[in-house]
């Protein structure tokens, strides 16, 4: 009996993510105005059955955003096991998000209507909700680990996945620079704020080095661009 149950439940959870798999196969194809109909008709099913499976569109949306969650999250996980700097962590979380998006546009635009649209409770929006959680983790535990305040961790986490959302969606939408660029830039204004908060371990300057930069004017990539050195003092004149 508890093998068949085991059985049965195993055929269950395959049978979702076929149907998952159609209705990304969909959505990549028809763009994510696609109805239940056209997912029905791409898994060869019913609509009756989707709705079985998911509820509604929301509950599949769910379904979908669960996958492809995990993905990110792993991606992540990558990237930063590639270094240990604070911002080229930073840098390339960024990327990886931003890449995501690039990639599957009609998937992020099916996902981000539940995610990051109106009339849904926070904890009902499973891709913002879970991306969330693991960056505030991921904040707390570097701050933590140089000693600095944890508790802004969650509010940050969650205001740059806003940020990062709108500033790509008007990127995609006007592509006036490269993806790289477009990446650095965000990642300057929100390296300030961060390194602001106890983030940049980076190694002391110099005391001396440190006050002569202190009111460098900025470069255009955020760098310190060097001082105009100070011009000798004049001698008096004899009268």
């Amino acid at each position: 009996m508890g093998d068949r149950r085991k059985r049965s439940k195993r055929e269950r959870e395959d049978r979702r993510e076929e149907l998952i798999d159609a209705a990304v196969a969909a959505i990549r194809r028809d763009g994510a105005e696609v109805s239940m109909e056209d997912i029905a008709q791409e898994a060869g099913i019913t609509k009756p059955i989707i709705y079985a499976n998911f509820g509604d569109k929301a509950g599949l949306a769910d379904a979908i955003a669960g996958r492809f969650s995990a993905e990110l999250q792993s991606e992540f996980a990558t990237v930063w096991s590639q270094t240990d700097d604070p911002r080229d962590r930073v840098v390339r979380s960024i990327d990886a998000w931003v890449g995501f998006i690039e990639r599957d546009p009609h998937i992020y635009s099916f996902l981000s209507e539940g995610s990051f649209g109106a009339g849904r409770r926070l904890d009902e929006r499973q891709l913002v909700n879970e991306l969330g959680r693991t960056v505030s983790r991921a904040l707390g535990e570097a701050l933590r680990a140089v000693g600095a305040d944890s508790g802004p961790a969650e509010p940050w986490a969650f205001g740059i996945l806003g940020m990062i959302h709108v500033s790509t969606e008007w990127w995609l939408e006007r592509r006036t620079l490269s993806r790289a660029d477009f990446v650095q830039f965000i990642t300057d204004l929100l390296w300030r704020g961060l390194s602001g908060g106890g983030l940049d371990t980076g190694p002391a300057q110099p005391a001396a080095d440190a006050a002569g930069d202190a009111g460098a004017p900025l470069s255009p990539g955020g760098a310190r661009r060097p001082a105009a050195a100070t011009p000798p003092p004049r001698r008096a004149r004899r009268r």
